[in-house]
């Protein structure tokens, strides 16, 4: 059996950066391997193609503090790592309006599509989405209906009741799954 998995960057980032603020002693990498995740969720199974969704870090950082610098830099870099990853595919967003509310666009409707699109030519027998966001419910659905298995990954405590309906198998993300990678 050919597993893709589909990972929504941002939502992952912004999770771990929830449980890491609520924990006091425990620490979730937010700079993990995106191979190594999908080798964990995908088993003993055959591993198709991993889907890396993100926006580039804003180039208005390279203005502002050090720190915003910084923050830059390591975003690069990690994508770049990320990009250099066998069976990796980095698929870029962007950001839309201004500093203090940017919002991402064509990161969601890249996922739907691609999901969609892989199950219907038939380059997977089954699907792994990495996300707690509910706009995918449709996606999963329809490629549920192309006979492809449909499994998610969920950080507790933020998963969507439609994506758990819409799916064959959640599983909850662990500490472990989450590898730092190398920069």
């Amino acid at each position: 059996m050919k597993v893709n998995v589909y990972i929504d960057n941002s939502n992952v980032f912004k999770n771990i950066r929830k449980i890491n603020e609520s924990l006091e002693d425990s620490y979730w990498v937010q700079m993990y391997d995106p191979l190594e995740l999908s080798k964990s969720l995908v088993g003993s199974r055959e591993l198709g193609k991993v889907y890396f969704y993100c926006v580039p870090p804003p180039a208005w950082l390279l203005s502002e503090s050090d720190e915003s610098r910084n923050r830059h830099a390591m975003a690069s870099k990690y994508y770049s790592a990320v990009d250099k990853l066998d069976k990796v595919e980095i698929k870029y967003g962007y950001l839309q309006g201004g500093k203090s509310e940017p919002q991402e666009k064509n990161v969601d409707t890249q996922i739907c599509s691609d999901m969609v699109a892989h199950a219907a030519l038939g380059e997977c027998d089954a699907v792994v989405l990495v996300s707690n966001d509910g706009d995918f419910t449709s996606a999963l659905e329809n490629t549920k209906k192309l006979g492809k298995r449909v499994e998610v990954l969920f950080f507790r405590g933020y998963f969507s009741g439609a994506l758990r309906k819409s799916s064959d198998i959640t599983r909850r993300a662990r500490k472990s799954f989450f590898k730092r990678i190398s920069l």
